[in-house]
């Protein structure tokens, strides 16, 4: 197999991985990108847009747009910050703590089916492969921003 094979393997993972987790999550409600505002925010209560988007790697205009359709819909709120009132620290709602656990289960589910059969040698190996590719893309970043 050579690196054009598995990068399209790598690719047809993700898309079915993140077409499944779509399809289920538009059916509580959930648009794409929001699981992971709703992860962050569980674990970190009175987070900014700011250091949600920090944490994703994105604009904080994106997170804005997520986070307004979020609180639309019920699932976040906004506080005024007690330290400074111009800043609005964002908490999960009780619905939102609920969509959090649903989103976090299934993503488990997804994670022990994709890996059913897979024994622990096999899962060390991917991990250091993974691990490695990783390792190898930053540092391809960092020298073609250096070049």
């Amino acid at each position: 197999m050579n690196v054009d094979e598995i990068n399209e393997l790598f690719r047809t993972y993700h898309n079915n991985h993140r077409n499944m987790m779509d399809k289920k999550f538009r059916e509580t409600g959930l648009y794409f990108g929001q699981p992971p505002i709703l992860k962050y925010l569980s674990m970190h209560d009175n987070a900014t847009q700011q250091e949600i988007a920090d944490f994703l790697g994105v604009t904080k205009s994106t997170v804005a747009v997520s986070v307004k359709r979020m609180e639309e819909t019920g699932l976040i709120m906004r506080v005024v910050d007690k330290d400074d009132a111009r800043r609005n620290n964002l908490q999960l709602t009780q619905k939102g703590k609920e969509l959090q656990a649903y989103a976090d289960n299934y993503f488990r589910k997804a994670d022990l089916a994709t890996f059913d059969g897979f024994n622990e040698q096999e899962l060390i190996i991917l991990g250091r492969f993974l691990k490695r590719m990783n390792e190898n893309i930053v540092n391809f970043a960092k020298e073609e921003k250096d070049a």
